[in-house]
Parts: C-alpha cells; structure tokens; sequence
C-alpha cells in the first residue's frame, strides 16, 4: 500500500511540497490543476520535468495528476466547443504523465442530472471516453474516474469503453454523502480501484463522520486493494498535525 496527499492540503509552496509530504510520512502528493489550467506547470515547456525533479529530489512521487477542471468540460454534456476543451485538456494531462513519472488520472466528473440522461447522452459519453482511452492505452496511463455514479453504472462503463486503462477513483466520503453502501460497492467494483481518496463526511478527522471505515476496510482486503491511498482531508489550522492524525489512521486499512 502507498499513501499520498492532495498537494493543497499540506499549505506550503510547491518547492516545499514534496519534502514536507515526505516529513510527514507519505509516499507520493497528487499535484492538481485548476480552471486555470493552461497556467499550469503542467503547461510550461519543461514544467513536467522540474515537477518530477521535485518529487525525486524528496524521493517521493507524483502519486497521480487531478486536473480538477475536468468536471466542468466532461464528454456527457451538450455542449461540442466544451467536450472538446476536455479532449484537448485531459489528452495532454495523458502525454506528461511519462514525464511526470506517473501513470495515474483523477479524472472528475459530478453531473446531477445524469439519470435523466437520454440513451443518446450516454453513448456520447462513452464514445468521448474510447477516444481519451486510445491515448492513455498509448502512454500506460490509467484514466481512474472519480463521479457521482454508482457501482453498477460505472461498470457498465467500463465494460462499454473496453479499455483496461479505464478505472475508478472511488471517494469514501462523496459516495457515503450520496447515500451508497461503501463497502459494498468496493466489493462489486473490485479490480476496476484504481485509487481511492481517503475522507470522512463532515469535514472531520478520519474515524470521526459518518464512513464506515472498518467495512471499507474488510472490502479493501477482501479484493486486495494495494493501490494508493490518498488523503482529501481537511488541513485545519494545524496541518501537520491533522495530517500526522489522519495518515496514522488509514495505514491501519487495507492491506
């Protein structure tokens, strides 16, 4: 098992990132990218390489990027001129992956409305997702989909786009805020974890909310998840300190 932290969370500067995660006791940080994107290091010239330089420099990784802009340009809207910001976004986000030194995509989309999506809808979403999947099959990517869909909806996916680098980002606390059996769906999802964030309902300290962590961890070891583990906790006022707290607490979990 790794664990990591959302490179925001720790409230440091980026040259500071890395060694501060590493202090802490995590493996890896996941760097994220905002509506901002194209200023992104990301985007500079030889940003990817000086983002890896900072990870090894700490011997520590980029557990995975989160371009957390994504979820508004996501291929089951309506609108072409946006679904094809999100191509052009998440298609470069897949091709500095190598240079970053990793294989993984928080890929983020919450749409309320997708029951009443029409059949219509649905293949345009899934066919947005066989093309992304091409390029993430070429650079060994994993395109790891953290949304508001449940267990059976997001397999249906899977099994539709066909690609073994189409996985699940699974956030224990959104999916017990939306009312699923956490546990329960880590089982039914099983292999297709790609990573799971580690959070507690209510803005509180892991153990604290309403997720059922000892049935998240039963399912962790029932499908041998040894994934990363990544906080989206809250910092406080404190983060050393809540950060020490709440990675003690998931190193008991899984694996």
């Amino acid at each position: 098992m790794k664990y990591g932290i959302r490179d925001g969370l720790l409230k440091q500067p980026l040259q500071n990132i890395f060694p501060t995660a590493k202090k802490l006791g995590f493996d890896g940080v996941e760097y994220c990218i905002g509506k901002d994107y194209a200023t992104s290091l990301l985007w500079e010239t030889d940003g990817p390489e000086r983002l890896k330089k900072l990870a090894d420099d700490a011997r520590m990784e980029v557990s995975s990027l989160s371009p957390g802009v994504f979820a508004s340009v996501h291929p089951g809207l309506p609108e072409t001129d946006k679904r094809a910001e999100g191509h052009e976004i998440l298609t470069h986000v897949i091709e500095v992956c190598p240079r970053v030194g990793t294989s993984d995509i928080l890929v983020p989309m919450f749409p309320k409305d997708f029951r009443e999506w029409s059949d219509a809808t649905w293949d345009q979403f899934v066919d947005g997702f066989k093309a992304l999947a091409k390029t993430a099959e070429k650079h060994e990517v994993n395109l790891d989909l953290e949304t508001s869909f449940d267990a059976d909806r997001l397999q249906t996916i899977i099994d539709r786009v066909g690609s073994e680098r189409i996985k699940v980002y699974y956030d224990t606390s959104n999916q017990t805020n939306r009312g699923y059996d956490v546990p329960a769906e880590l089982r039914r999802l099983g292999a297709q974890i790609g990573m799971i964030h580690a959070k507690d309902t209510d803005q509180s300290m892991l153990g604290q909310g309403k997720v059922d962590f000892p049935g998240v961890d039963a399912a962790m070891r029932k499908i041998g998840y040894d994934g990363y583990i990544v906080l989206e906790t809250p910092a406080t006022d404190d983060p050393a300190s809540a950060h020490s707290q709440n990675l003690a607490f998931i190193r008991k979990l899984g694996m």
